[in-house]
């Protein structure tokens, strides 16, 4: 894909500016659990919840940057999960993806 990886660096900034005291987790489950749902091919779901996200975090005033993410999720969902710091068992998630034989399921239709 033409698409380049972002930092998330300012993303995890962002996230803190906008959680007061310490309630910065729920926004980083988020974008983790958006990265597992494009990994799995539920792409349109994926991008709908980090549009969600990023709404919620002022769209309107970081669009460039939020829009290189977005385009960028597909194919880099892994690492943005990694960094993005969320709770250990949403990350334990992709390891279950990326180990043989696991028991993820097929992607659905149905939302």
């Amino acid at each position: 894909m033409g698409t380049s990886k972002q930092s998330l660096q300012k993303l995890s900034a962002i996230i803190e500016q906008h959680s007061a005291n310490k309630t910065d987790m729920p926004f980083r489950n988020m974008f983790a659990t958006a990265c597992y749902l494009s990994v799995i091919g539920e792409h349109q779901a994926a991008r709908k919840q980090v549009k969600s996200l990023f709404d919620w975090l002022g769209w309107d005033n970081r669009k460039t940057y939020f829009s290189a993410i977005l385009e960028s999720l597909s194919e880099f969902a892994p690492k943005y999960a990694s960094e993005i710091a969320a709770n250990q068992e949403i990350n334990k998630i992709f390891f279950k993806v990326e180990t043989p034989g696991s028991s993820v399921s097929e992607p659905t239709n149905s939302v």
